[in-house]
């Protein structure tokens, strides 16, 4: 019974280790690389922080409107006239037309002179309610509502600065992803090309043996051996360095960066052509999309906010403000026994002189809003070339691409027909090398048209703000 357990438990480990071998010798692709290196690139981290501080500023903004709680309390504890005073007020602003509400209980017993009896109420004291609504500066818009109004825009600044970020990520990780696959493709050629030189040489030694051709062959193809391994040599070089490259996007759960093996190469390049919308779509799509115009058109808002508000600070302050107030309790130590209701309507007045804070603090607001404007419309000229050049490349590497196949298919006519000629004895092992060489070359032609290709996607997808991996803060908001 206990060997029948053993031997469940080997089978059950060595299952699970096959598994975890055959994941991890899996391809590597492009969409694991992009989405690990937006769930925890550093910079991408340092971002989120930058739209919590902007969350911050929003929940400091609407503090502006907390409800104010204030108490006095007062005691004459020696002099002719001994009292106490205690009073309690709230205090709520709201964004209704700046109008604030207040409301309070106060609290005065003992002995006060004449001129103070105001203070004096009845055993329980007074409760008071108001209201002050402003009916000129303050009315359209005040510094509590500015102040929330540019926090809330900050909040989608700091989302668009985010995108912006994770856009370049995404980019820098596709061009590293496609010169590591490039240079897969180089040392796959490279090992194609030392094989073959490799695996003639025994039969030209045995043909040289024979006097079907010149001992100088056996040297010749000696030569082409150590030139490919050469080769070979240098691109495992280059794979190292890009893998190594590559390492910086590709990473685990944790962040930390995963080294890609030979083994995770894919075997080639995808066979399917990228899509693209016609340009002038394209244009468009920018245009609207890019999250740099976005974040511009935000804070030239944001600008326009606060010339508004300094505009509306020089205009005079007329405010109408509306009490009432009601004694509560036994009233017979109020010598003249007071109406225990009251109400009462006053207007304040305050008119700016010289109204220079505001006036300046306004042009400050309207020169920076002209400068981002003329930044802006510098940026739209901007995006608009980068899409056309984007487009401009990806034509030029379709068009190259198919070249370079073509080109290939003729040089491996051309390998195939030399081979067979030295075979015949009609040719030497130089022309075959160079037939060999010439294939090997339009063969990474092909490559690197590929990967011209590819970049030049990724460069459109970043021109047109395509996002190919789910944005990380977003499913952390559905979560």
């Amino acid at each position: 019974m206990k060997n029948t357990k053993l031997i469940c438990f080997f089978a059950i480990t060595l299952n699970l280790i096959s598994t975890v071998s055959a994941q991890e010798n899996q391809p590597l692709t492009l969409e694991k690389v992009v989405n690990s290196a937006v769930q925890a690139f550093p910079t991408l981290l340092a971002s989120e922080q930058r739209i919590a501080a902007a969350q911050g500023e929003y929940l400091s903004a609407e503090g502006g409107f907390d409800t104010v709680l204030k108490s006095q309390n007062r005691w004459s504890i020696a002099g002719l006239y001994e009292n106490q005073n205690n009073d309690v007020s709230l205090e709520q602003p709201t964004a209704l037309g700046g109008t604030t509400f207040f409301g309070g209980w106060r609290r005065g017993v003992g002995d006060y002179p004449v001129y103070d009896g105001k203070n004096l109420t009845a055993s329980d004291g007074e409760v008071r309610v108001g209201v002050n609504i402003p009916l000129w500066r303050n009315r359209e818009i005040d510094r509590r509502r500015a102040t929330l109004k540019q926090a809330e825009l900050g909040q989608n600044i700091s989302q668009h600065d985010y995108d912006q970020m994770l856009l370049d990520v995404q980019r820098q990780a596709s061009h590293r992803y496609w010169d590591w696959v490039l240079a897969g493709q180089r040392l796959k050629i490279a090992e194609q090309l030392l094989s073959i030189a490799e695996q003639r040489d025994n039969g030209v030694r045995q043909r040289a043996a024979a006097g079907d051709i010149p001992k100088i062959e056996i040297m010749d193809n000696q030569r082409a051996i150590i030139e490919r391994k050469e080769r070979q040599i240098a691109a495992l070089r280059f794979l190292e360095q890009t893998a190594i490259q590559l390492s910086l996007f590709w990473r685990s759960a944790q962040g930390e960066p995963l080294l890609p093996r030979k083994e995770q190469l894919p075997a080639n390049f995808p066979l399917q052509e990228p899509k693209l919308l016609p340009a002038a779509a394209a244009l468009e799509a920018a245009k609207q999309e890019r999250p740099e115009l976005k974040r511009l058109a935000l804070q030239i808002e944001q600008l326009q906010t606060e010339q508004e508000l300094q505009q509306n600070q020089a205009a005079p302050g007329i405010d109408l403000s509306v009490s009432a107030a009601n004694d509560i309790g036994d009233n017979s130590n109020k010598k003249d026994k007071p109406n225990r209701n009251e109400l009462y309507v006053g207007v304040n007045i305050d008119i700016p002189l010289q109204r220079r804070v505001a006036t300046g603090r306004a042009q400050v607001a309207n020169a920076n809003k002209q400068r981002l404007t003329w930044e802006r419309n510098l940026l739209e000229n901007r995006v608009a070339a980068e899409v056309k050049d984007v487009l401009s490349a990806l034509t030029a590497s379709q068009k190259r691409l198919t070249l370079s196949q073509q080109q290939q298919q003729v040089a491996q006519q051309l390998e195939e027909g030399e081979r067979t000629r030295f075979a015949l004895g009609d040719s030497t092992l130089l022309f075959v090398n160079l037939r060999e060489i010439a294939n090997g070359d339009a063969k990474m032609q092909i490559a690197e048209a590929a990967t011209s290709l590819f970049k030049a996607y990724a460069d459109y997808q970043a021109a047109l703000a395509i996002f190919s991996a789910k944005k990380p803060l977003l499913d952390k908001m559905s979560e």
